[in-house]
C-alpha cells in the first residue's frame, strides 16, 4: 500500500518517521520530495578498470573524489555522480521508500537506477544520478530532486547494513568476499 500525504504526516506527528530538516513542501500527495545536499562524489579517474569484487570495504571509496560545500554540481554527459539528500531520514520498521527522480529532472536526461530505502534505515540518502544526455547538467544544492514513495510492509524489518547512519555522500563499499 502506497502512503498518501495525510498518512505520511501521521507517521511524522507520531514520531515514527523523521525528516530533518522538514520543510513545508517535503510531504507531497503520495510521497516525500527530498533536496540535494551540499556534498557529492564523482569518479576520481577516467578509463580505470574498477573491480568491485577485488576491493575491501573501504578501498572502493578511493576511486571517488568527494566535493564538500558545493555551490553547483556539474554532471558531465554520459556520466554520473553520487548525490546525497540534505535531509537526514529515519524510516519506520514497517515502511520502505522507493526512490524516483522528479520527472522534471528526468526530462533533461537525468535518471536514477531503481533504489530502495529499506525499512528501519536512517541517514542521509546517497543516490546515483546518471546523465544520459549529450550535455553537462548543472544542479544546485537545495533543489528538490528525489521523490520517495513510501510503501507499508507486511511485518517489520530493521536495516542493519553498512550504510546505516551515513552522513553526507557515501561512495560504494568494496565487494571483496561477496563474489
Amino acid at each position: 500500500m502506497i502512503l498518501a500525504g495525510d498518512e505520511i504526516k501521521k507517521l511524522i506527528s507520531l514520531g515514527r518517521l523523521s525528516i530533518d530538516p522538514l520543510r513545508s513542501d517535503t510531504v507531497r500527495e503520495n510521497g516525500l520530495d527530498l533536496r540535494i545536499g551540499r556534498e557529492y562524489a564523482i569518479y576520481a579517474y577516467e578509463g580505470a578498470a574498477i573491480r568491485p569484487c577485488d576491493l575491501a570495504e573501504g578501498e572502493a571509496r578511493r576511486h571517488f573524489r568527494i566535493v564538500k560545500d558545493a555551490e553547483e554540481i556539474a554532471i558531465p554527459p554520459r556520466n554520473f555522480v553520487l548525490l546525497t539528500t540534505e535531509e537526514y531520514v529515519k524510516m519506520p520498521n514497517d515502511v520502505v521508500g522507493l526512490a524516483n527522480l522528479r520527472s522534471t529532472l528526468a526530462r533533461y536526461g537525468l535518471v536514477i537506477p531503481p533504489t530502495v530505502v529499506d525499512a528501519g534505515f536512517e541517514g542521509n540518502i546517497t543516490i546515483e544520478v546518471v546523465n544520459e544526455s549529450p550535455n553537462t547538467i548543472v544542479l544546485k544544492p537545495g533543489l528538490r530532486f528525489l521523490h520517495l514513495i513510501l510503501v507499508k510492509t507486511e511485518g517489520t524489518a530493521k536495516y542493519l547494513g553498512t550504510y546505516l547512519g551515513q552522513r553526507g555522500v557515501t561512495p560504494p563499499k568494496g565487494l571483496e568476499g561477496e563474489c
